[in-house]
């Protein structure tokens, strides 16, 4: 089908020609000549039908010879009726079959046109180049509408895209949040009642004891009450440096809290500590320090408790889509596979799972120092994955 746009101008120069011809007319009966009219016409108006670009062709062609047929007939301003198939050829598929079609309607043209005085069929020869060269500049410029707009489509689609995917992250984060802080719960409830449930248990104990001797033997029994002072001073420490490494204090994130725990340890247990970063540092969502902050202190209080070490280190390391911290001691190294196997079950478990919910790892290395290093992939605050 022609381009609606367009067939107004088709119509427009059959009849205006037309019908201003009626009064050139010397020699052919005016009836004839209004039916011919009519029936080019006819034809130019069968092009709304046509769907398939085969028939498109063929039309095309019909309207090429009925018009040609007319301008060699009737000359003079019925040759303008014979430029009407140049507006079917923007409807045409592909620039080659345009091209083809215009070379064809020009040459028909042009013999239709033999017994017209020079100037006129050259007029009209250029007209028809005219008027083709700008309705392939307006093809040109609605093809670049329609591809700015498919690329503005696309852009908006892939908008509502990222948007929907940052939704997705920022859920998927507060899901990851919640499933560590969960763990760091259950963590936590164990480790009270590992160790402070069981000091308290023995304070009970002892006091029980010592209700019973110092009836009998008083130094005994005050040996007894200062275990037991000892017993709760130590269970309190505990619980203190339980809570205060409950989480990174609220005003401090990321390198910096890493950086304020092992000033902590240092200080809590005269041991060296070190932090080294590599790359270029940038923000992480808070899900991801959480788990980097956590695992970095259930590291360090294992290697604390089994391996006796006199120095820690951090190291980070910043790369475009990952973020790596390994966290090393000097300590003891399990020397049996059944040792390592033992050691691996005090908290690796649990920091291997809450990597694993953040898609990302952990490596557990015995050389040359026992290392354990958290792998997470990132997608950087600010920017849309």
């Amino acid at each position: 089908m022609a381009k609606p746009m367009l067939l107004p101008f088709m119509y427009g120069i059959i009849l205006i020609p037309g019908f201003f011809h009626i009064f050139l007319l010397q020699n052919s009966p005016y009836e004839r000549y209004v039916i011919h009219i009519l029936v080019l016409f006819t034809v130019a108006i069968l092009g709304r039908f046509i769907r398939q670009n085969t028939y498109l062709s063929i039309w095309c062609l019909l309207l090429i010879a009925s018009s040609a047929w007319l301008s060699y007939t009737y000359g003079g301003l019925v040759s303008l009726a014979a430029l009407s198939p140049v507006f079917i050829y923007p409807s045409m598929p592909g620039r080659f079959v345009q091209v083809n079609m215009f070379a064809l309607h020009l040459g028909t043209l042009y013999f239709a046109m033999k017994s017209e005085p020079l100037s006129w069929r050259f007029g009209i020869l250029l007209f028809l180049v005219f008027i083709a060269a700008i309705l392939a500049y307006l093809q040109h410029i609605s093809a670049q509408k329609n591809e700015l707009q498919q690329t503005y489509d696309d852009l908006r689609r892939r908008h509502y895209e990222l948007h929907d995917a940052n939704r997705r992250i920022l859920l998927f984060s507060k899901q990851v949040e919640g499933a560590a802080q969960a763990e760091e719960r259950t963590r936590i409830s164990r480790e009270l009642h590992d160790d402070l449930g069981h000091r308290l248990i023995r304070a009970k104990m002892m006091m029980e004891a010592a209700l019973h001797v110092i009836p009998t033997d008083s130094d005994k029994g005050m040996s007894l009450l200062v275990q037991i002072r000892d017993q709760l001073l130590t269970g309190m420490d505990g619980l203190r440096a339980t809570v205060r490494r409950l989480k990174p204090p609220s005003e401090v994130t990321g390198i910096q809290a890493l950086r304020i725990m092992l000033e902590e340890i240092g200080r809590e247990n005269g041991i060296r500590t070190a932090l080294s970063v590599e790359g270029q540092p940038y923000p992480l969502y808070p899900s991801l320090e959480i788990i980097l902050y956590k695992n970095a202190r259930e590291s360090l209080t294992n290697a604390l408790k089994h391996g006796r070490p006199d120095a820690v280190e951090i190291k980070l390391s910043y790369s475009e889509n990952e973020i790596r911290m390994a966290v090393s001691n000097n300590g003891i190294l399990p020397l049996l596979h059944e040792d390592f196997d033992n050691v691996a079950g005090l908290g690796i478990a649990g920091m291997s799972e809450r990597c694993q919910v953040a898609g990302g790892s952990l490596q557990v290395e015995l050389e040359p120092c026992f290392t354990v290093t958290t792998r997470l992939p990132v997608a950087r605050q600010g920017e849309v994955l």
